[in-house]
C-alpha cells in the first residue's frame, strides 16, 4: 500500500486508536487487564507508533503544492518547539502534553505547504485543540532543574534526530 491509500489507513488507525479507548469500556476493560500504568505504557507506545507511521505516510503521500514555505516559517517552527517542549516537560497533567501538541501542529502546519502535510498537520491542530477544549488550559506548573535539564535534552535530541528520523532538516537554510 502506497499513496493516498497509505496515508487513509494510517489516519484511520491513528484516530480508531484514541476514540475506541475514550469508550468507558473498552478503556475499563483494559485497564482491568493491563493495570493503570501498563495501559498508559501500551497506549503510549501505541500512539507513538501509530503517529511515526502517520508522519512517513504524509511524506509518501504525493506531492500536492499548496503554498510556498517562507524562510520565516521555519524560524517560527524552531521558536515554537522549544517551547511546546517546556510546557509539556513543566505542566502537570496531560493539559500539558495537549498544549505542546497545539503548538507543534500549528508551527509546523505554517513551514509545510503541501495538502498531506497541510491535512496531516491541520487534523492533528483540529485534535490538540479539542484536547484543550476538553481539558481546559495548563494551569499547573513543577518547575525543577531536573524537568528543565530533560526538557533541553528532548528538544536537543529532537533537533538533531529530525533528518535522520523524518528525512528534512528543521534548521532554517
Amino acid at each position: 500500500m502506497n499513496g493516498w491509500g497509505e496515508y487513509l489507513a494510517a489516519w484511520a488507525c491513528f484516530l480508531g486508536a484514541h476514540m475506541i479507548p475514550a469508550l468507558p469500556g473498552p478503556r475499563g476493560w483494559l485497564v482491568a487487564r493491563l493495570g493503570r500504568r501498563g495501559y498508559l505504557a501500551a497506549f503510549s507506545l501505541l500512539s507513538i507508533g501509530l503517529l511515526y507511521w502517520l508522519i512517513m505516510a504524509a511524506g509518501r503521500a504525493p506531492y500536492v503544492h499548496l503554498w510556498d514555505q517562507p524562510l520565516w516559517s521555519r524560524w517560527l517552527v524552531n521558536i515554537a518547539m522549544p517551547l511546546a517542549i517546556l510546557v509539556a516537560a513543566l505542566v502537570v497533567g496531560m493539559s500539558g502534553l495537549i498544549a505542546a501538541f497545539t503548538l507543534w501542529a500549528g508551527a509546523h502546519l505554517v513551514a509545510n505547504g503541501d495538502l498531506a502535510h497541510a491535512i496531516f498537520f491541520g487534523g492533528m491542530l483540529v485534535f490538540a485543540l479539542s484536547g484543550v477544549a476538553r481539558s481546559g488550559l495548563p494551569g499547573a506548573f513543577r518547575v525543577t532543574w531536573q524537568r528543565l535539564v530533560l526538557a533541553v535534552v528532548i528538544w536537543a535530541a529532537l533537533l538533531h534526530l529530525h533528518p535522520l528520523v523524518i528525512g528534512v532538516s528543521p534548521l532554517p537554510v
